[in-house]
């Protein structure tokens, strides 16, 4: 996180990239920390829906950024390909939403 706001930001203070980096570093755990008291609280109804939308959040927020951080702009082919395409892209956003899908039924 930090070396990605030096390079978008390159004249931004050490200081304040690494208060950013650590924000982002604890905010997982703060998460996992809430979630686990969320899931351990709840019961019936309130906590399937707690589930589905927890985890279409979660979804929404990886397929938003492997469209647009990673497919779009951090990407990079080495040599030419023939799959480089948009087209080849969306289908294989589509077959990880896909899997996904499937998986979350068997959960």
């Amino acid at each position: 996180m930090g070396i990605a706001l030096l390079r978008m930001l390159p004249k931004r203070p050490l200081v304040t990239t690494a208060a950013y980096s650590f924000a982002f570093g604890i905010s997982s755990p703060i998460g996992v920390g809430i979630g686990i008291a969320i899931d351990a609280t709840t019961q019936g109804k309130t906590a399937d829906w707690m589930y589905a939308i927890s985890m279409g959040i979660a979804c929404g927020v990886f397929v938003y950024v492997a469209i647009n951080h990673l497919m779009s702009k951090g990407f990079k082919p080495q040599r030419k390909s023939n799959f480089d395409t948009p087209w080849f892209k969306f289908l294989a956003v589509l077959f990880g939403v896909a899997v996904i899908a499937v998986v979350m039924i068997w959960d």
